[in-house]
């Protein structure tokens, strides 16, 4: 698992990472930002919740259908396939916070690793349905 190749081939093909999260996540944020404004429970508040849930759905589908059509190429063209087993928790895993003399939180980097975290976690969850 990589951000720039998912996989690379022992013929030298380098199987890039899908961005389907990276995609979408303007369209989610801005349905989000439009939920957060409306009152829970009522009637447009409603009709937004599964605008939400679709695009979540289509994200999902999306990495499935890529999982399965890489899996089919990968298994047509070789004979041995090689795996790394990865502890992906404690890649994606929130920054210790960091406190100064007077009791005030320092900067710690999370802000930085959060946008490498939406990767991993976008590469990893492609990665946790092909296992």
């Amino acid at each position: 698992m990589g951000l720039l190749h998912y996989a690379v081939t022992s013929d030298g093909e380098f199987i890039e990472v899908p961005k389907f999260f990276r995609f979408c996540e303007h369209r989610l944020s801005k349905l989000q930002m439009r939920l957060a404004k409306k009152s829970q429970h009522s009637k447009p508040w409603k009709i937004l919740k599964p605008k939400i849930a679709k695009l979540h759905q289509l994200i999902a589908r999306q990495r499935l259908d890529w999982q399965f059509k890489l899996a089919y190429h990968l298994f047509s063209d070789v004979s041995v396939i090689f795996i790394e087993d990865l502890q992906i928790a404690n890649l994606v895993r929130r920054c210790k916070a960091k406190l100064g003399d007077n009791g005030q939180f320092l900067p710690n980097g999370q802000s930085a690793k959060s946008g490498l975290n939406k990767s991993l976690q976008d590469a990893v969850t492609i990665n946790l349905l092909m296992s």
